[in-house]
């Protein structure tokens, strides 16, 4: 099944095809769905059902597959809650998962939680998947997990990946590596994150954001009691909130995600020289001036600009007219180097807001994508290993996994090739190869 996305300038259609649906046994919820890219560049699905299985979906030879993939140390009766992932090596699989789980007593009634660790990487292995799987380390935890979240920060051995996890006793726990006993740990995050340290509500989201040279991050959180906590944090050195923000809403609010209008990359190594000779300024961080989207449950979506500056937001048309709001994602899905919002709904639906350049700090619906069931989580990210990325839509029922128009993104690539050869005539670079689009941009690098 065809559906059109139109560009905002209406000049210029992509369309995007309904290509795979795979069902699941039971349903997730807004925190089992995670992409893991591996160091070939491959991008696997791990989607996590409420009733213990955790499935890998990825494409073997231009075929889709679904597994199960064997989590050890996930006992029967338990419940998952949050899985995070992440691959800390770019030469190699070196993947680390983390999957926070809850399990009631037969007996007594009792819940007890725990956050279950998985790490190893085998040279032998055929699967690195599979041998993560079966090494867990599972740490008890003493309050109810929600938002599993990996980020970076410094410490004395430098910068090194860490674990957050929100929990219902309204504290982000850290959890650090420990070298000497080969484990995790538990420690206080209070002078790593200080922006963490007060919390008064329940976090269901976060979000965090480094600047390109490692001396700023932007932090964001949204709570069950509708608190929105905004923060510019310094750290050069020891880190210190240099600015923050913060909003009450009546509501819960699902969602916070920080990014930047626009997806400009690194230039190629061998368009540098054009590029200093141009006088070019570098790439524009996230970091600099940040916008922020709120995705509200049971009121209007806002997006922020400049919180520092002004606390006023830009409320999303239509946002609160498909029933409650589950999820959101930023992303260039029109192919222009330009963000769109995309905000998934409890009611089917997926809608799709583009900014509007003409009237600054204005978002309008560019499409709406509907969906049978209830949307859960969304995902933007190259599943296919095609070059190209598609929309991974977590339904009640299962993945939807939308794929642009092949032909429109064969037309996109032949622009962005006549650009380049015109480079070899007026070694001059076009401004609009400056926002290439990662999936395009490495296929025309080949």
């Amino acid at each position: 099944m065809a559906k059109e996305f139109a560009k905002h300038d209406g000049k210029h259609k992509l369309n995007f095809i309904d290509a795979h649906f795979f069902s699941l046994p039971s349903q997730g919820n807004v925190y089992t769905l995670k992409p893991l890219t591996d160091a070939k560049g491959f991008t696997k699905i791990l989607v996590a059902s409420l009733q213990r299985k955790v499935y890998c979906l990825e494409y073997t030879n231009g075929r889709p597959c679904m597994r199960e993939v064997p989590f050890t140390y996930i006992p029967g009766g338990a419940e998952i809650i949050s899985i995070d992932a992440v691959n800390r090596s770019v030469i190699q699989e070196d993947f680390i998962i983390g999957i926070t789980i809850i399990k009631k007593d037969d007996v007594s009634g009792q819940q007890s939680h725990f956050f279950n660790i998985y790490s190893d990487w085998d040279l032998n292995s055929d699967s690195a998947l599979d041998v993560v799987s079966q090494n867990c380390l599972p740490l008890e935890l003493d309050f109810v997990p929600y938002h599993l979240y990996h980020t970076k920060t410094k410490s004395k051995n430098g910068w090194e990946m860490v674990w957050l996890l929100s929990g219902g006793d309204c504290c982000i726990h850290l959890y650090y590596s420990d070298d000497e006993s080969h484990s995790y740990q538990e420690v206080d995050g209070s002078e790593s994150f200080p922006e963490f340290k007060q919390m008064t509500d329940i976090t269901l989201w976060m979000d965090i954001s480094y600047s390109s040279d490692n001396t700023r991050r932007v932090s964001a959180t949204c709570g069950a009691g509708g608190a929105v906590h905004m923060f510019y944090v310094n750290v050069e050195s020891t880190p210190q909130i240099t600015a923050s923000h913060a909003i009450s809403w009546d509501y819960p609010s699902a969602a916070v995600k920080i990014f930047d209008l626009n997806t400009t990359l690194s230039v190629p190594s061998f368009l540098q020289e054009v590029y200093r000779s141009q006088n070019r300024t570098g790439r524009t961080d996230a970091a600099s001036c940040p916008h922020v989207v709120v995705g509200n449950t049971l009121e209007a979506c806002f997006v922020y600009s400049d919180f520092t500056s002004s606390c006023e937001g830009y409320r999303l048309p239509e946002c609160d007219s498909g029933d409650v709001v589950t999820c959101c994602i930023v992303c260039d899905i029109d192919q222009d180097g330009k963000n769109e919002i995309l905000v998934g709904t409890y009611g089917q639906m997926v809608i799709v807001y583009k900014h509007n350049e003409e009237e600054p700090f204005t978002w309008d619906i560019c499409h709406k994508i509907s969906v049978p069931c209830p949307v859960l989580s969304l995902a933007y990210c190259d599943v296919m290993g095609g070059g190209s990325y598609q929309l991974i839509v977590m339904t009640t029922t299962g993945i939807h996994i939308f794929q642009h128009n092949p032909w429109e993104l064969a037309s996109v690539i032949l622009r962005r090739l006549e650009a380049l050869t015109k480079l070899k005539t007026d070694r001059t670079l076009p401004d609009d190869l400056l926002h290439v689009p990662s999936q395009q941009r490495e296929k025309i690098i080949l």
